[in-house]
């Protein structure tokens, strides 16, 4: 058996390390120079991104390319360098090796390897000892470091070294790349290029009312209310270049569609950036590209609906002395933006809203209650309930610490708000009189008008607040309707004053009663009312003698003539809060005659009336007349039918003449019948009546009057109607006319029997009037002789 001498095996184990020396090499550099390739590939790639988008790669992307970078990488160094360096090199695979190289060896050394450890006979063994030696012996001569090609690895090397020397330079000249690609691929960061953007913005809103800035959340959405505007705001950071354009990309979610769009924005100062949305109703996401900037992750818009009141209503504690309390059990729901109460009511004024509530802010003109919550999340953070009081021009005068919690004026669930208040003209009185600290119900003065502002868990404000103006109604003074009937001016001293009318008030008349003044005496005296009132809202005046009228009796007050009388009625109000309040009516004034100066007030008054009617008959008589000299074309007509055309009119025209002059002689002799009703009632009352006197003017005037007007003139005037008929058929107008003479007739034979009654009153009248003339002369002449005798008697004792 026979041994490779040690100088073939030492020669083959240097050759060995050649090959791996080798390999590992070549291996290093082409790792080298592909990781070199790579990084140049990965970082222009990021930054033409970057010029083009102003954003960061996607992260997908790059961990795509750091895995395929590793993935290369791994291979290369598995396939160029570890399969390869630990390959198990055989010596017969390394002497095959030379063998190629150096063909000079012819075959020796490999057949000095392959005998190796086989059994052989002396012989042969004696020539592969001899070949052994020759082999080794050319080996020695042989130069085996040629057996490499140095070119490739050399190349290779000289790339790699190139190429990392260009690594190694950019990442001492400019470390900020280096770092930059290193955060990107390696750290996978999202905002990798921020530190290197000349452009820095920051997005935010401005919300409403108010113009208050609100920032997106850090998820970058905003809640923003449905059908409001909204309007970005885009500032630039200090430090940074402030680009010169912003512009907003959006897209909007439109049910099952989207919209996309593009807006330049407004620049607003240095720096500061604005675009309004108008009526959003829809999702909306957005990006701001301004310079070098864009938001990697879009700011999103969701739309929410924003707080609002539905429903008001309000659970009133009405006065006592309205007699409202069996209404306080009803609510009272606001319809509209306007409710009256009575003044002094408190109200418990209830708000259900659409969504949960953090603050709820009522505002008026001179005061501000709020109350709420801090924290949205727990709920559980209530914030102090504050008012404030302002003045009139709007300025903070006190701010208040209410001791009601907001646990208290919110439910549960925070839709619903109870805050009471207290409706009275004295709210600004107790206003000054606040502490540190007040108590519910906030006083409020009438007609305040309330706005009710709304802050929701979505920290959304309630764009159009909702209002409320609560008007007091101020408890009036009583209503006092009256006036005298049955009197006038000027009455006797016996007299009984009839007043009729109706008291009235909103919440009930509690008390009335007469006050008068005699002559010009400044103190007012009063007298009760013979019925009075019981807190109704409208009392009519009534005694128990006469259901229509409250009688004033003179007799007690013993006047004497020429004296002056002021009456009137007075009335009084339950208000016991602002009260009560008192009125009066019509101030009636009285002059005290004696009975025969009234009479003969009367008589003229009575001697006018007649006049007045004397004229009526004459009216009614002329009417007589042209009837009787209408009956000729009446009769024309009725025999020559349409053909008598000027006929037709001439009766058409007469007859609604006559129609019309007779309704108004019908209303004028109607006033007479009522005047000589009053007449009569005068009489009555001033006690200067007789049986006699009554059963004169009852039945000789009174009594024929109501007759004349009641039914004679109606008979008469629906003669005249007969008569148009008559026209409009075009015929029957003589029977008309024929009969229409005897209801005219009848008027004025009733006419001319009152006037007979009416001249027999003026002759007694006048009788009456001469003996009371005779009386005053008879009256005077007894004074004057009175006069004389004292000074006769005066005159003589003086002479004595």
């Amino acid at each position: 058996m026979t041994k490779i001498p040690a100088e073939i095996q030492t020669t083959l184990k240097r050759f060995r390390r050649w090959i791996r020396r080798y390999i590992l090499l070549e291996g290093l550099a082409v790792l080298i120079a592909v990781a070199c390739l790579m990084f140049w590939a990965t970082f222009l790639l990021d930054v033409a991104y970057f010029r083009f988008s102003s954003l960061e790669l996607p992260s997908t992307l790059r961990l795509v390319c750091l895995l395929v970078m590793v993935g290369v990488l791994a291979g290369l160094a598995i396939s160029w360098v570890l399969l390869r360096l630990f390959r198990q090199f055989r010596m017969k695979d390394l002497a095959l090796a030379l063998e190629r190289r150096f063909p000079q060896l012819r075959d020796q050394l490999i057949t000095t390897v392959q005998m190796e450890h086989e059994h052989a006979t002396p012989l042969k063994t004696s020539m592969i000892e001899r070949t052994s030696r020759e082999a080794a012996a050319k080996l020695s001569q042989l130069p085996l470091e040629e057996t490499f090609d140095q070119a490739p690895l050399k190349r290779l090397a000289i790339t790699a070294t190139v190429l990392f020397c260009t690594l190694a330079v950019f990442s001492v000249a400019n470390a900020a790349g280096m770092q930059r690609w290193v955060h990107a691929y390696i750290f996978s960061e999202d905002n990798y290029w921020d530190p290197f953007r000349q452009q820095a913005l920051t997005v935010k809103i401005i919300a409403q009312p108010g113009e208050k800035i609100k920032e997106f959340d850090e998820k970058r959405i905003y809640k923003h209310p449905r059908g409001a505007d909204l309007q970005l705001l885009v500032e630039s950071h200090d430090e940074a270049v402030s680009p010169e354009d912003v512009t907003v990309q959006y897209i909007a979610f439109e049910g099952n569609t989207t919209g996309r769009g593009r807006a330049n924005m407004n620049r607003f100062g240095d720096g500061e950036f604005r675009h309004t949305f108008s009526r959003v109703v829809d999702d909306h996401r957005l990006w701001i590209r301004g310079g070098d900037f864009v938001n990697r992750t879009p700011y999103r818009i969701q739309i929410v609906d924003p707080p609002q009141v539905d429903q008001m209503t309000l659970k009133c504690d009405y006065p006592s002395y309205t007699g409202m309390d069996g209404m306080e059990d009803q609510l009272v729901s606001v319809v509209g933006t306007q409710v009256s109460l009575p003044m002094e009511t408190q109200i418990d004024l209830q708000g259900t809203c659409n969504k949960p509530l953090r603050v709820v802010d009522i505002r008026s003109g001179r005061f501000q209650l709020s109350f709420g919550f801090n924290d949205s999340e727990t709920g559980r953070l209530a914030k102090s309930t504050t008012l404030i009081l302002r003045d009139d021009e709007n300025q903070i005068l006190r701010t208040i610490e209410v001791t009601a919690s907001a646990e208290s004026l919110l439910s549960e669930d925070r839709m619903n708000f109870t805050v009471p208040f207290l409706i009275t003209a004295q709210a600004e009185q107790a206003w000054e009189q606040f502490g540190e600290l007040v108590e519910l119900p906030i006083p409020i003065p009438p007609d305040s008008a309330l706005k009710i502002f709304l802050e929701d868990e979505d920290d959304i404000y309630s764009p159009e607040p909702a209002s409320l103006t609560v008007n007091g109604i101020v408890d009036e003074a009583p209503v006092i309707d009256t006036r005298r009937t049955g009197v006038g001016a000027l009455v006797t001293r016996n007299a009984s004053i009839p007043i009729e009318g109706l008291l009235a008030d909103d919440y009930g008349v509690t008390d009335a009663w007469f006050g008068f003044k005699i002559g010009s005496a400044e103190s007012k005296q009063t007298r009760p009312l013979g019925s009075l009132p019981r807190g109704q809202n409208e009392f009519t005046l009534n005694d128990k003698t006469d259901k229509k009228v409250e009688r004033f009796d003179l007799r007690p007050l013993k006047l004497q003539e020429g004296e002056s009388l002021t009456l009137a009625i007075y009335a009084q109000d339950g208000d016991t809060l602002n009260g009560p309040h008192i009125a009066h009516g019509e101030m009636f004034s009285f002059k005290v005659v004696t009975d025969d100066e009234l009479l003969a007030r009367l008589f003229d008054r009575e001697v006018n009336l007649r006049l007045r009617f004397e004229q009526i008959r004459s009216e009614v008589g002329d009417l007589r007349e042209i009837l009787g000299e209408q009956s000729a074309i009446a009769k024309t007509f009725d025999e020559q039918g349409e053909s008598a055309k000027t006929e037709a009119v001439n009766l058409s025209a007469f007859v609604e003449r006559s129609l019309h002059q007779l309704r108004k002689n019908q209303t004028e002799s109607r006033s007479i019948e009522v005047s000589f009703r009053d007449l009569r009632e005068e009489m009555v009352n001033n006690g200067i009546d007789t049986k006699e006197k009554l059963g004169r003017i009852d039945n000789g005037v009174i009594a024929p009057l109501s007759v004349l007007n009641d039914d004679l003139f109606v008979v008469a005037d629906q003669r005249y109607a007969l008569q148009r008929l008559s026209l409009q058929r075009g015929t029957g107008i003589t029977d008309a006319i024929n009969e229409t003479v005897p209801a005219i007739d009848a008027v004025i034979a009733q006419m001319d029997r009152i006037l007979d009654e009416m001249r027999d009153r003026g002759t007694i009248n006048d009788l009456i009037q001469m003996g009371e003339k005779i009386y005053l002369e008879q009256l005077k002449q007894l004074e004057e002789t009175e006069k004389k005798r004292i000074q006769e008697n005066f005159f003589f004792d003086s002479s004595q």
